[in-house]
Formats: structure tokens, sequence, C-alpha cells
């Protein structure tokens, strides 16, 4: 299939109708949704929490090479709720067209705060039941077959949360590089037998021949085939020997691994330009998706 390399793809439909289509939803949703521009520039935060410096970098790239349109979307907010030692950040990769992933970066983050004040000593729940909550936004739009991955961290204090579902994922970067989120991928022995129990087939690879993920938001056409909406949820102390906190789509993920973004950052300076050198290695790797990536500097020096 040329263009994008879709999450999701129906066999008989053509790639052009598809864009086609999500541009028609664009025009009539443009009143609602509000609009991310295909390429962020550098966000940077220099405020300070009692226990952590804080500092990030973002930066999106539609990879216009391979990709006729733009499906990713990024949040960062400093300060989350005003309050200065809480800070939540997301990454949306949409799939089948950008309608949900924008619906999350207008809708989220005030669904979140709700939970949280809700379950103010249960951040797992307050996290599995915003997704959910988020999910149920998006089925009044009647996206049937739009979604989205997500991944979403959430530091409050020296205590960092990340949830996701699909195939987004987040790493941290100290005394060593490793993934704390879980890869939702159809080819999971334990995400099958989920599936199957719950009444679908796995079609290579995908969820009824369609989805590569088996979780994640929208794709309310395949809910009723084992897709679920409930993220895997971690937790992690933030200490010295975490350094940096990356969140980034699968098009960062499919030709970098952690310890290649952890060199990346080893030889990047300053803070301000991680995020989009990530990207311009990813893009020089060969990616051929839109790519989006967030940095949080956690502590300074990268520990060897």
């Amino acid at each position: 299939m040329e263009g994008k390399k879709h999450c999701r793809y129906k066999s008989g439909k053509n790639l052009n109708n598809l864009i086609k289509d999500d541009k028609d939803k664009e025009s009539k949703e443009d009143s609602k949704i509000v609009r991310n521009p295909k390429k962020y520039k550098t966000i940077t935060s220099k405020n300070l929490s009692l226990s952590i410096g804080l500092k990030h970098s973002q930066y999106l790239e539609q990879n216009s090479t391979f990709c006729d349109y733009m499906e990713d979307c990024a949040l960062s907010i400093d300060q989350f709720n005003n309050e200065y030692f809480r800070h939540l950040f997301c990454i949306f990769d949409g799939h089948g067209g950008n309608l949900t992933a924008k619906l999350c970066v207008k809708k989220y983050p005030e669904i979140f705060r709700k939970c949280l004040l809700e379950n103010p000593f249960d951040y797992e729940l307050a996290f599995k039941n915003s997704f959910l909550l988020m999910d149920k936004e998006i089925k009044e739009t009647n996206a049937m077959e739009v979604g989205n991955t997500a991944t979403v961290v959430f530091i409050n204090n020296k205590l960092l949360y990340c949830a996701n579902v699909g195939d987004s994922s987040c790493c941290l970067i100290g005394n060593k590089a490793e993934f704390i989120t879980t890869d939702d991928k159809c080819t999971s022995e334990k995400e099958m037998k989920r599936i199957e129990k719950a009444g679908g087939h796995i079609v290579d690879g995908r969820i009824e021949g369609i989805l590569a993920v088996s979780r994640g938001l929208g794709d309310f056409d395949l809910k009723n085939k084992g897709l679920i909406a409930e993220p895997h949820v971690t937790k992690k102390l933030i200490d010295h020997t975490i350094n940096y906190c990356v969140l980034a789509s699968d098009g960062v993920w499919d030709v970098l691994k952690p310890n290649d973004v952890s060199k990346i950052l080893q030889e990047t300076n300053n803070i301000d330009d991680m995020a989009k050198v990530i990207v311009e290695k990813a893009v020089e790797k060969g990616s051929e998706d839109n790519i989006s990536c967030i940095v949080i500097e956690l502590n300074k020096k990268i520990i060897k």
C-alpha cells in the first residue's frame, strides 16, 4: 500500500478515498475541534517543582515523503490544573484520519482533571476511567472507522504515571534505557486470546483483518470484536537514576530503540532541541510514518 503505513485499513477501500473522506470530515468538524498544525515548534518549560527541575521539548513531523497527511497530535501541559508540581504530556497517533486524535487534544485534559478529583488517591483508577470516558466522548462523533493510540504521562511531584493503549510508547532514560509502556499488538498471545474470547478474529495480524492494535480509542466498528480502551498503567519513582522521559509515536520506535534515543540525548546539549533531533534521526533512519516526540528532562545529566 502506498503512502502512510496504516495502522488501520480495509481491503477494497482505496487510500485516496480514505484521504478524501478524512478531509471531508475535517471540514464538517472544524468548528468543533481544535486544529493542530502539522509541525510544532519546540515547546519548552522552565518551571520548577519542589522536587524536580522540569524542562521539556515537543516536535511533530508529517514526514511528507511517505505521508500525504498528518494524523499525530501531541499535548504538553506544564503546571497541570495550575498546580506547579503536576504536569501532563500526551501523544495521540490517529489512524483512518485525525478526527479522534484532535478531539483527544481538546477534551482529554478536562476529562482527566475530573477523574483525578473523583479518585484523588487512586491514580490508576483515574487513568482507566479517563480513557473510558474519552472513548465515550469519541463515540458521540460517530467515529466508527477512525481511532487513535494514546500514551499519557502524568508527573505528580516525584512520581511518574504512564498510561497507554496502542503502539505509541514511552521510555525512561538514565542508568538504563527501557520502555515502561506495553505495545498492544494483535500478535501478542495474551491479546489474541482475549480478542478471540470476545468474539473477534485475528487475520493477518489485525482484528478482523483491519486494525493492527488490540487496544485503542475510537474504531467503534471493532469494539464488539475485542478492541478495548482500557489502558495499561505504570508507576515510577523519579530518582537520581532516571534522567529523561521520552514519549513518541511508532514513527520513532519503528526505527529507533531506547538505547538509540539515549545516545541521541547524550549527544544533544540543549533540551530545547532534543525532541526535534530524535524526530530528524527517525526520518534519517527511514521512518515511513508520521512522527511525534516529547522529551521531558527529569534530571540534567545522563548517568552512564
